[in-house]
């Protein structure tokens, strides 16, 4: 999932007392910050800032950021994300 503010999800991530991994990933200069966390079912939940990456579109116009007002202008195209790290 993708968050406006990383601080804002860690802080309270922190404030409820749950558990979570912070990692930093970097590829070709551009940085991504992610949190990972279990929910109350147990499934691994991956936040992160995502929008600072750029997805190329599967056909037709250049690669854009992932922000979301690239998605909603953009939304009746298929992405994918360049550096998506599952």
């Amino acid at each position: 999932m993708q968050c406006e503010s990383i601080d804002g999800v860690e802080k309270k991530l922190t404030e409820m007392g749950i558990e979570y991994v912070k990692q930093l990933v970097e590829e070709g200069g551009i940085y991504v910050d992610q949190l990972f966390f279990h929910d109350p079912d147990g499934f691994m939940v991956e936040i992160c800032n995502c929008d600072k990456l750029p997805i190329i579109p599967l056909v037709g116009e250049m690669p854009r950021s992932c922000s979301t007002h690239n998605l909603h202008t953009t939304s009746q195209m298929e992405y994918v994300p360049l550096n998506y790290i599952p």
